[in-house]
């Protein structure tokens, strides 16, 4: 009533003011209070990381409200969650429209209130209701209540004559502050928006634009676009420069409401000099219509608007992503006068336009430039503006769009920037990209570098504001905060603003920005010592920050490598190659020498404080490792560092040491600066104190600190170390919770004299370990407290009887596998050191064996005293306590030690007592047949000084290894584990001593090769395959056919191409075969027999799979003119290559004579191939015929036709080399044209109509679903659950897995007799997609191969792409797609190739395949994270085979051609065209003027043509977020250091840019191409060992090139080089394979008995290959050191990874580079 009456009586409310004002103060009070009732309160461990969800922006809450993607979790009892998952108009009724009565008259009375006089009355009743505004202002969340206090505030907040209302300045500063800093989190993101609204009409009425109608609705946009009445107003200077007036306005930019954000935004532009602009010209902004479009910036310049931007104040936005309002202002401002066009590549046929020289320019005043990275001409053209000219292209339906609105002239206006302004609102990813190119092009359109240099310092101040910390506090969708956003871009300015290095390095660990961070150093750091500035010294403020930002992230590798290229003295560098490597003890030995040399005072050594710093730091860390607690005490004593003194005191358990560390400032200052470790420490000292009811609120605290540490972290990578160290805390903290708990048991148990079960969490705390690679500090730490909680538990059941007291500790168990893992790193002191607690502990048998054979084994690998008292402690065991395993493994023990002693008979013997007593023991198995491989290889060295006795001792060598063999074929059937059958390779390579007969070696495999099991084998089936030609082919045929009927999916693509090749072999030989050489046709005769039984065994699997091979073969074969391309260009590459001049006369025509003739033979076959005029038309296809017409007549004209010369000679095609190449080139330029005309995809349906039709639904996925007949019934019970676990431990199984175990073998044995599985069909028959079985797949866990989880063809997706072959730019390929039953796409390229190049991949992917067992058996490795992956290759015919291929692999060549536009191939002529060009000149040049000259070339074509930068900026545009760029980086440099490895080791055939593949999605290198260069049989060297030419090198930055090129190199050669005699037959089979295979590709076809004979003769250069890349791979490893301490002081010490850094300097010298093959284009 009262409301009504003041409605038209203003007055009348004036009585009433009291009242109301005490009512309002009521009123707000209880609904205070009862918001404050309704809150839930929760305990803290639940509120840690329970962070708030607020979205980037509003717009994106309102899309993921309305699409219902808000992951917020409501607790129990809120309705307000709940409320904001219904839609917007169930939000808007049920907290608008149903509003409650009390409610309602609180709104009445602020209205009432607010119209009085009160405002201008300084009264106590002003003063309350003040009070009542902010009380609704802070803790009130209904949004009618809060509207309507903005309202009143909007009312009293100015006058209408545009000056400040009645609001004193301490209350307006603090009205306004509540609403820049309004909490949304607990609003609904859709109706909180009218909030926002009304604060963003607050705003802008405090800067004169009044708009006084507003109807909430911003999503429809044109219902409103005259609903706004605006009217301007002058506004007092004073309001324009009030700060919080700013902050708030800056709000608005950020609005949900389209129409407000549009107005803002050109008021924000209109801003010169921080004030507005005459009132008229306001009045004439306000009145555009933004649905026009004219509501862009104009006549402001890119400084201004950047300046203005930079210094605006964001804090009321710091919980969002504020970088929007700079995407959107700068697309304000943006020029779009002439419409879009679209933008085409230059033509590929243009040539290359050189870049500009590049100019010395120096270090301008706070920015910085690369002299190298001028930019190139433009290499992007626009489109023909003409409205014919559409490109028949993806977009051609856009651009078409574009030229009708060109043609209608409505372009202009606008549209399509307010579409991009709105989508920048609505989604992060896009608004980063565009935020990226606008801040890029606005930053290169400031005229002068003074005025870029201008902005550096409000960046600067922009980027050290506090309120950007906000995001903490909040949990986002979006994985990026503000200052990663704008980071992120820096990163791509140019020329790079050089900001503060000490402010970046700030918000690296700040904002979870570390690799941003870093790419920015990276990038600081190229570009100053380009210019020819000194930063690579350890005073350097750069080089210091980024050793800071590593240490943050945990990366020893890098920090090692930078802390060694500061370092001065040899020795430092010495000593941190071996901590790099794991020499731990060695590494400590090098620092304590060179601290000792310091305290020897001598005054010819005075180390800089830097490297003194880095001894001592890192002799603590290799402490550490060692156990030696106590020095590092003393140590940290005597330097006052209580962080280490706290660690270390704790685990020496000097209790009251901790306790009085816990109470020092320097402690209490860490904890404040939220340390999580420290506050562990609190949480040691609380449970050994017995304050267990500390240690929730204590654990709860830890936890929130670690969340937080967490919080901060960038995201997770491939080598997460900070993540590590975190997920180790956490564990840490579990751990303490649960030790808490077992006091409390404990304690409460002792006391009642009762014995707690503590069975589950010892059990649990078992499982509950580090990985063994993990550095043993790691592992100390967990288990030196578990052995405090051990000793309490015992010390509270002294009472008990032994026995029942090793029940309630774990401490034997936890001993001995500290014990295991140190020994396995090295540190044998470590591990005795463990093994000494257990003096005094009761123990089982299990445990005490254990403890035996970890001191036995520390005897190993030493010298012979120490392998006497190893053989003394076995001998001395008494054994009756053990069972028959435990005594096995002791005699197998005693047998090694014997062995090492030279006691060859003794060792035998005590092998043999070991199978007899445990005959399943498959590691004495291995031991056994080691030393009948060894008294094999002593036996023959004996045959060959002795030459009477050669054939007697050669027959007992034979029987050794038959023995060896037979030892090692056991081992694997007893336990068919990695171990073991790593043996397998060594009985593929001893069985040609057998020589020319089916010797005893043959009859071993026969016998006992079945008896394994078929899968074992799977790995070598190339190598079996082989075999069928040798004298073995009929106890391999065995092996085959068992693996036939296992795993046919597994051989059927390989035998069947094999039976072709042979059969074609065979044929060939026609009317010449011999009759009588019955041998000569074994091989075709197997594999019929073998492709035989797979028909018989798996009819409708065999069926389904030759109809998809036969429409492989014949429908998706290339045209005749991609094949003729294909021969041509490589014809043409061969002749291009021979085009150099030689210094006589004489000597010129007699070797282009020869080579004339051999290009004459080669273009007869070509003839003879492609126009074979024997051939009747009737048999040819139309597609022949029709290519025989076109072509055949020219080709003969210019190539086969006889001449005539002057002198009378005849001769066939052209008469010169420069004559073939011009004519090759013509041909090559005429059939190129006919290939770029087929389209780059087709329909399927058009291609094959079968595949098309093809479809299959998965099979059901139980076990043994797809399992064969033969190996479900026979072997699913023995190896379908293999043994896990330690061997050595007998550990009971469970029922549940006894009873999995039954229920599955009666399923499948259901499934047998009903039909559904086996050879007849169902899972058995379902074509699977190809390459899923080792050797072309490989996973963590190296096991028997379970089908039921391969992923199954469904079918094949209906478009075919036609593509350029990734290592022949020139062939044309198709690459089909197959849909899996996974959800995957697998796709794969149909390739024709010799025979040769398939069975070399095939043996490349078992070489990925051997090293990537290696690496993850070895420490370094995993460490490192270093992986390799086989590269999946199935042949389909002989000539034909699918190479898997995805869109995200790409060669160095595409990458320069789509960044630099041509083709390389030009530089490839220009390069040779020149240098002939240049030699012409010379007449009779020598050898050192043709290096001279290419090397002028070579740096000519680098610095004006190629960019040095092109692969950098290719990976920049696939990747845009600095994040993900910084990983890939990581991961590419290590996968490079592997494939560097293998390149430098087998030397590989030229890495040409077309054969350098990885892929941009994970860095991964794939080994294409992947052939060994020979000479004469003989591996051949190169001048250059691995491809890391300059732009490679770029990519990798000098940081990663230290850091983890290196170590991964060298790690990887370790690795190797350690398992040398598992490594040796391995190689030896392939390089014997691929030897045999190259002659073969080199001559006519050979039969069996022909192969044989070569294999022969090639037998020592295979072995002298082997030799040769073991030799390579040696080299490469960590150089072994004898006397670290002595070398550490020594004159010149050279680090252990040496080589590899001289193979580095080799590999990137210009004078190599330009000597190599024009064709390996090293200016890439």
């Amino acid at each position: 009533i009262i409301e009504e009456v003041s409605a038209r009586n203003r007055i009348f409310v004036e009585s009433f003011i009291g009242s109301l004002v005490d009512f309002a103060f009521v009123n707000a009070k209880s609904l205070i209070l009862e918001i404050e009732k309704s809150k839930n309160p929760q305990p803290m461990q639940q509120l840690a990381g329970n962070a708030k969800w607020l979205p980037a922006t509003p717009t994106i809450g309102i899309f993921e409200t309305a699409c219902n993607l808000g992951f917020k979790t409501p607790s129990s009892g809120s309705k307000e969650l709940e409320n904001e998952r219904l839609d917007t108009k169930i939000v808007t009724v049920k907290e608008v429209d149903d509003i409650e009565p009390s409610t309602c008259a609180l709104i009445s009375c602020l209205r009432l209130i607010a119209s009085s006089s009160i405002r201008l009355n300084f009264s106590e009743r002003r003063r309350k209701f003040i009070d009542v505004l902010n009380m609704l202002l802070d803790s009130c969340k209904k949004l009618p209540i809060l509207i309507t206090v903005v309202a009143v505030i909007r009312k009293w907040l100015t006058e209408e004559d545009g000056r400040f209302g009645p609001l004193t300045r301490g209350e307006r500063e603090d009205f306004l502050w509540k609403m820049i800093s309004f909490d949304y989190h607990d609003l609904p993101q859709v109706a909180s928006n009218a909030l926002s609204d009304m604060v963003c009409i607050t705003a802008m009425g405090a800067c004169g634009y009044n708009l006084t109608q507003l109807q909430h609705r911003p999503n429809d946009v044109q219902n409103n676009a005259h609903e706004f009445k605006i009217s301007v107003s002058q506004p007092s200077q004073d309001i324009l420069r009030d700060q919080m007036i700013r902050k708030l306005f800056v709000t608005c930019l950020l609005s949900a409401n389209f129409r407000l954000r549009s107005m803002a935004v050109v008021i924000f532009g209109t801003e010169q000099n921080e004030v507005k602009v005459a009132c008229d010209s306001l009045e004439s902004i306000c009145a555009r219509d933004v649905l026009t479009g004219n509501n862009s910036i104009s006549g402001r310049s890119p400084f201004d608007i950047l300046r203005q931007l930079l210094s605006a104040d964001y804090e009321g936005l710091g919980k969002r992503l504020w970088t929007t309002i700079f995407a959107e202002i700068l697309l304000a401002c943006s020029d779009h006068s002439d419409g879009a066009y679209l933008a085409c590549k230059q033509s590929e046929h243009q040539l290359f336009e050189p870049r500009e020289k590049s100019k010395t320019v120096k270090r301008a005043r706070g920015f910085l430039r690369p002299t190298q990275y001028q930019a190139s001409k433009q290499q992007v053209l626009h489109t023909n503006r003409n409205n014919d000219y559409i490109l028949n292209t993806t977009y051609s339906t856009f651009q078409k769009a574009i030229l009708t609105e060109r043609a209608r002239k409505r372009f202009g206006r606008g549209r399509c920037l307010i579409a991009m302004r709105t989508l920048i609102h609505g989604c992060v990813d896009t608004c980063q990209l565009i935020f990226c190119c606008v801040l890029k092009a606005a930053w290169q359109n400031i005229p002068t570098n003074e005025r870029r240099a201008s902005l550096i310092k409000p960046m600067e101040s922009l980027l050290s504001r506090p309120y950007h910390a906000q995001f903490l506090k909040i949990r986002e969708n979006s994985r990026i905060n503000a200052i990663q956003s704008i980071l992120g871009v820096i990163l791509h300015l140019r020329p790079l603003p050089s900001l503060d290095v000490f402010l970046i390095r700030s918000l690296a660990s700040n904002y979870s920005c570390q690799r941003e961070v870093l790419s920015y150093f990276e990038q600081h750091f190229t570009v100053l010592k380009r210019n020819g500035l000194e930063v690579n010294i350890s005073s350097s403020e750069l080089i210091q920050s980024i050793l800071h930002v590593y240490k943050t992230l945990g990366d020893d590798d890098m920090i090692v490598s930078i802390n060694s290229s500061l370092s001065t003295f040899k020795g430092t560098k010495f000593a941190l190659s071996l901590d790099m490597y794991g020499f731990v003890i060695k590494s400590t030995d090098a620092y304590l020498a060179l601290i000792d040399r310091v305290d020897g005072a001598r005054k010819d050594f005075a180390p800089p404080e830097f490297e003194l710093s880095v001894w001592e730091d890192r002799w603590v860390k290799g402490y550490k490792e060692l156990s030696q607690w106590h020095l590092i005490d003393e140590f940290a004593a005597s330097h006052g560092d209580p962080e280490l003194m706290m660690e270390c005191a704790w685990k020496v358990k000097n209790w009251d040491k901790v306790k009085s560390l816990c109470a020092s400032p320097s402690v209490i200052a860490s904890l404040v600066d939220g340390d999580p470790v420290t506050k562990m420490s609190e949480i040691f000292l609380a449970i050994h104190e017995g304050k267990l009811s500390e240690v929730e609120n204590l654990h709860a605290q830890t936890a929130q600190l670690c969340l937080h540490k967490w919080q901060l972290l960038p995201s997770i990578g491939t080598d997460s170390n900070p993540h590590k160290v975190l997920l180790q805390q956490f564990q840490r903290l579990v751990e303490l919770r649960e030790s808490s708990q077992v006091m409390v048991e404990t304690s409460s148990h002792s006391s009642g004299r009762t014995i707690p079960d503590l069975k589950n969490l010892l059990s649990s705390w078992r499982h509950r370990v580090p990985n063994s690679f993990e550095p043993i500090s790691v592992w100390e730490d967990l288990f030196l407290w578990r052995q405090q909680i051990f000793d309490a538990v015992t010390s509270n059941f002294s009472w008990s009887e032994p026995g029942t007291l090793a029940t309630l500790h774990d401490r034997p168990w936890t001993c001995i596998s500290l014990c295991r893992t140190a020994r396995k790193h090295g540190l044998k002191e470590v591990s005795m050191l463990s093994l000494s607690n257990l003096t005094e502990c009761a123990m089982d048998v299990q445990d005490a064996f254990l403890k035996l054979r970890e001191q036995v084994f520390t005897y190993r690998n030493a010298t012979a005293s120490h392998l006497k008292g190893g053989l003394n402690v076995v001998n001395s065991t008494n054994l009756s306590f053990f069972d028959a395993r435990q005594k096995a493994e002791l005699f197998r023990l005693k047998g090694f030690f014997l062995d090492a002693l030279n006691d060859k008979t003794s060792s035998n013997q005590a092998y043999c007592n070991s199978v007899q007593i445990c005959p399943t023991y498959s590691k004495a198995w291995v031991d056994w047949g080691n030393l009948c491989a060894s008294l094999f290889v002593i036996t023959r060295k004996k045959a060959d000084n002795q030459p009477d006795a050669k054939l007697e001792s050669t027959k007992k060598s034979n029987q050794y290894l038959a023995q060896a063999m037979g030892c090692f074929l056991e081992a694997v059937r007893c336990d068919a584990s990695e171990h073991s059958r790593d043996r397998i390779p060594h009985c593929l390579s001893m069985i040609s001593n057998d020589g020319a007969q089916y010797g005893i070696l043959c009859q071993t495999l026969e016998a006992r090769g079945v008896l394994l099991p078929a899968w074992v084998w799977l790995p070598w089936i190339p190598q079996l395959l082989t075999s069928l030609c040798r004298i073995e082919a009929r106890a391999v045929k065995s092996i085959i056919g068992e693996v036939v009927k296992d795993h046919p999916q597994a051989v059927y693509y390989s035998l069947r191409a094999f039976f072709l090749e042979r059969r074609d072999v065979d044929r060939s030989r026609g009317q010449d075969a011999d009759s009588k050489d019955e041998e000569s046709l074994l091989s075709v005769k197997y594999a019929e027999l073998l492709m035989s039984n797979l028909r018989k065994l798996h009819p409708i699997l065999w069926s389904k799979l030759e109809v998809i091979l036969e429409d492989l073969i014949i429908r998706f074969r290339p045209s005749y003119e991609a094949e003729l391309l294909a021969t041509i260009t490589a014809l043409l590459q061969k002749a291009s290559s021979r085009v150099e001049l030689k210094s006589s006369k004489e000597e010129k025509n007699k070797e282009e004579h020869s080579l004339l003739e051999s290009y004459h033979t080669t273009l007869k076959r070509i003839g003879m191939k492609f126009f074979n005029k024997e051939k009747p038309d009737g048999s040819k296809s139309r597609k022949a015929v029709l290519f025989h017409a076109k072509y055949a007549s020219m080709f003969e004209c210019d190539f086969l036709r006889q001449q005539t010369g002057p002198n009378g000679a005849v001769y066939s095609g052209p008469a010169s080399i420069p004559e073939l190449v011009e004519r090759l080139k013509r041909w090559k330029l005429m059939i190129e044209y006919q290939v770029s005309r087929v389209p780059s995809s087709c329909k399927l349906q058009e291609a094959s109509p079968s595949l098309a039709w093809y479809s299959c639904e998965p099979p059901d996925l139980w076990a043994g679903a797809c399992e064969s007949k033969s190996f479900t019934i026979s072997k699913s019970l023995n190896e379908y659950f293999p043994a896990r676990g330690n061997e050595l431990c007998q550990v009971s199984q469970s029922s549940a897995l006894v009873a999995a175990k039954t229920s599955s073998h009666a399923v499948m044995m259901a499934a047998n007799s009903e039909g559904l599985g086996g050879h007849a069909g169902g899972g058995a028959g379902v074509v699977e997609i190809p390459g899923q079985y080792a050797p072309t797949s490989s996973g963590m866990l190296d096991i028997r191969p379970f089908p039921e989880l391969h992923a199954k063809l469904i079918r094949f997706e209906p478009t075919l792409e036609v593509v350029t072959n990734s290592t022949k730019q020139e062939q044309i390929v198709r690459r089909i797609s197959m849909l899996g039953s996974n959800g995957r796409q697998y796709k794969f390229l149909l390739q024709l190739a010799i025979p040769y190049w398939t069975r070399t991949d095939e043996r490349s992917a078992q070489l990925h395949y051997i090293m990537g067992k290696v690496l993850r058996k070895d420490i370094r490795s995993c460490k490192r994270c270093v992986t390799v992956k086989p590269k999946v290759v199935i042949p389909v015919a002989q000539r034909m085979r699918m190479s898997s291929n995805e869109t995200s692999h790409q060669s160095l060549e595409n990458v320069f051609h789509k960044i630099q536009g041509p083709s390389s191939n030009q530089l490839i002529s220009h390069f040779q065209e020149t240098v002939n060009d240049r030699l012409r000149e010379m007449k009779g040049a020598d050898d050192a003027t043709k290096a001279k000259v290419k090397l002028e070339v070579y740096q000519e074509i680098c610095n004006e043509v190629v960019l040095p930068n092109f692969f950098t900026r290719y990976m920049t545009e696939m990747i845009k977020d600095a994040d993900h760029l910084f990983q890939f980086r990581k991961v590419f440099t290590s996968q490079l250091a592997a494939n560097s490895l293998l390149q430098h080791a087998f030397a590989l055939v030229e890495r040409t840019p077309v054969r350098f593949v990885f892929c941009t999605k994970t860095g991964q290198m794939i080994s294409q191409d992947f052939r060994f260069q020979y000479n004469q049989g003989l591996l051949d060297k190169h001048k250059v060992p691995f491809r890391l030419t300059r732009n490679i090198e770029e990519l990798i930055g000098p940081f990663l090139l230290q850091g983890v090129f290196i170590p991964s190199f060298v790690s990887i050669s370790s690795a190797m080089n350690d398992k040398r005699s598992i490594f040796e037959p391995m190689l030896h089979i392939l390089l014997r394979d691929d030897i045999i295979s190259w002659y073969t590709s080199k001559s006519n076809p050979r039969n069996d008995h022909k192969s044989r004979e070569l294999e022969v003769q090639l037998s020592d250069r295979i072995w002298k290959n082997v030799g040769y890349v073991q030799e390579r791979v040696e080299e490469c490893s960590a150089r072994l050191v004898e006397d670290a301490s002595k070398e550490a002081i020594s004159e010149n010490p050279d680090p252990v990874d040496s080589k590899v850094r001289q193979l580095i300097s080799v590999a990137t010298n210009s004078d190599n580079l330009s000597l190599m093959s024009a064709t390996f284009q090293a200016w890439l």
